[in-house]
């Protein structure tokens, strides 16, 4: 998979494709979930039917960003997992580029004059599209200019789960809620966390329970409660069962920052070393009634014990 980073200074991308044409699904797909999986699904299937290559244009950064910084969502999807789950769906050019004040500002007339640098011969994106200086682009536009240019445009209709449009934003609501079952639905797949492995104050190892320890950012990540959690974590080839509770260390008050604190059973190897990204499915484990929360260790310098409830998730270190 080719990726550009650049589209507005940028000249002619036929090169990029070996000068074949594309079919570019459009999209924020901030958490590549199911609808937008289906989008790039249906892109993928128009490009192989005609011959082409399937090319995806997104954003480095959410257009809140720009738009309205104070109300930039929590994020899905860690950008190196977005790029492996695109390369993965077969997608051989990926525009993923920065939304700015420059492209904020383009109108929708420009915004498409810009794709055809991508030699497009359909465009696709689902029916709540829009784009342009304030989202004055619509699909309804989009398609009137497909029909008086020569180029198709495929629409597609929002994906539902329950009787509502599945969205980011259900998503992160039920990951905020503790609702992981219906959140994962929505997404396609196991909810995940991903970030780097810290050394800790190794108080673990005094117990018997030596962790793994990744910091976590509430604001900029979506994460479920805070509690003790069952979870499956991927060291190299091997998948591990663990545990691990989120919060800010209840037992011990001196950790002010949140961190999920994570014990693999069964591991030997260093957990202060960086780990690869875990890509297996998590295993569901079912709901203990009446467990909603972390329960408190016992004095330091006897064992653990915690009230754990599911996960039913994989955990990304990476």
């Amino acid at each position: 998979m080719i990726i550009v980073n650049d589209l507005l200074h940028s000249g002619d991308l036929a090169e990029k494709t070996g000068g074949t044409p594309t079919v570019v699904a459009l999209g924020t797909f901030d958490g590549l979930h199911r609808g937008h999986m289906d989008v790039i699904g249906r892109a993928g299937d128009y490009a192989r039917e005609h011959g082409l290559r399937l090319a995806v244009l997104t954003f480095v950064n959410h257009p809140y960003t720009w738009i309205n910084p104070c109300a930039v969502p929590q994020s899905l999807i860690s950008p190196a997992e977005k790029i492996r789950r695109l390369k993965e769906a077969g997608v051989n050019l990926l525009v993923d580029i920065p939304f700015d004040r420059e492209l904020a500002l383009l109108s929708p007339k420009e915004f498409v004059r810009q794709l055809h640098k991508l030699h497009f011969r359909c465009l696709v994106c689902g029916a709540n599209f829009s784009y342009g200086f304030r989202g004055n682009g619509n699909t309804v536009m989009l398609a009137q200019s497909g029909r008086i240019n020569g180029y198709d445009v495929l629409v597609r209709p929002l994906l539902e789960y329950r009787g509502e449009p599945v969205s980011s934003t259900r998503i992160r609501r039920d990951i905020a809620r503790g609702n992981l079952a219906d959140a994962e639905a929505m997404l396609g797949r196991p909810y995940s966390v991903e970030g780097i492995v810290r050394k800790g104050f190794q108080r673990g190892r005094t117990l018997g329970f030596p962790t793994a320890n990744l910091y976590v950012d509430r604001n900029g990540t979506a994460l479920p409660p805070s509690g003790v959690y069952i979870m499956n974590v991927r060291v190299g080839e091997t998948i591990y069962n663990g545990v691990g509770n989120l919060g800010m260390n209840p037992t011990f008050d001196d950790v002010i920052r949140e961190v999920l604190e994570v014990h693999l059973f069964d591991f030997q190897g260093n957990r202060g070393s960086v780990l690869p990204p875990l890509s297996a499915p998590g295993r569901t484990v079912p709901y203990p009634r009446g467990i909603k929360g972390p329960h408190p260790g016992r004095s330091r310098g006897s064992k653990a014990v915690f009230s754990v409830k599911s996960f039913t998730n994989r955990l990304l270190l990476c």
